[in-house]
């Protein structure tokens, strides 16, 4: 049974037409908001680093692993900022390792005081593998099989647009945000030894409030991912955060998963102006379809400091 749902998870993630998510997951960590839009990198005045780690169907062989760690800097005096990131992702024999580079130019005061616009564009690249020794599969003559395994770079570009209606660091009014992003733009052919695949691009749709007290803030959120007409995945979920303390949330994805999330902050450390953001996201499908190949978790760690 195990050896036929590897085949399954095969096909799903590799061998199909690919009119399905290519790109990994969605996470519904606000803080990864980076990598899905470039045009939110570095949105304030603070510097980042991130490190996220993400394994989905934990003990299920062959399942999607993806990490990036990630640098994002503002420009202060120039109204822009910039960021890189080092990507993995793997799902059974496929894996893919790359770089991808955020631009961001931010028009301040554009839609109201205080509020911000900003603008981005992301390229990058990634080296897309096969490694045949990984498969395990039922059919041993399986034409994807093939005698070895494959490897090519691809390139990749996108955009997008954020907006967030006060964009101050500490807000006395509840704020709206919203984002959209068009990422792998350019539609490369995939070849996998016989195979030949069709990457798609993805649109994201990010939108929220933040409705702030004297303490913190409660922040409910929406997600849409597309993907060409095959797939439509609706993220929804709601965070509360106290001020440099800590977080927790819930969240639903359409795809019939739930999960919980929560962290720490640690305010001056090292420096009066820096932090430290220790997070973690589980997740459990709730339909007796995906049930069975187990729970999932995140983690996440970035470093803040103020460049203002």
């Amino acid at each position: 049974m195990k050896s036929i749902q590897i085949l399954i998870l095969i096909n799903i993630c590799c061998f199909s037409a690919l009119q399905a998510q290519q790109l990994p997951y969605l996470s519904q960590l606000g803080e990864a908001r980076t990598f899905w839009n470039p045009a939110a990198t570095a949105t304030g005045t603070t510097m980042n680093i991130d490190v996220f780690v993400r394994q989905q169907w934990l003990g299920f062989k062959g399942a999607p692993t993806t990490g990036f760690l990630n640098y994002q800097m503002p420009f202060v005096d120039y109204n822009m900022s910039a960021g890189g990131a080092l990507v993995f992702d793997k799902t059974g024999p496929v894996s893919k390792i790359g770089l991808q580079l955020n631009y961001a130019y931010k028009l301040i005061d554009a839609l109201g005081d205080d509020s911000q616009l900003s603008l981005g564009i992301t390229a990058g690249g990634q080296n897309y593998s096969y490694n045949t020794t990984n498969a395990i599969v039922n059919q041993t003559d399986d034409p994807s099989l093939g005698k070895t395994g494959s490897s090519g770079f691809f390139p990749s570009v996108g955009a997008g647009f954020y907006y967030i209606s006060d964009n101050r660091a500490y807000r006395a009014d509840n704020t709206f945000f919203i984002g959209f992003s068009y990422l792998q733009a350019y539609e490369a052919n995939v070849l996998i030894n016989n195979l030949n695949q069709k990457r798609y691009a993805h649109m994201v749709l990010d939108f929220g409030t933040r409705l702030y007290s004297t303490s913190g803030y409660f922040e409910p959120s929406f997600s849409l991912n597309y993907v060409n007409p095959e797939l439509i995945n609706l993220l929804v979920g709601a965070k509360y955060e106290m001020r440099d303390r800590f977080w927790a949330g819930l969240g639903y994805s359409t795809v019939n998963d739930i999960n919980l999330q929560g962290g720490v902050i640690f305010d001056d450390f090292g420096n009066k102006d820096a932090k430290l953001r220790l997070g973690v996201l589980a997740n459990m499908g709730i339909t007796s379809a995906i049930q069975d190949f187990g729970p999932g978790f995140e983690l996440f760690v970035r470093y803040e400091f103020d460049m203002d």
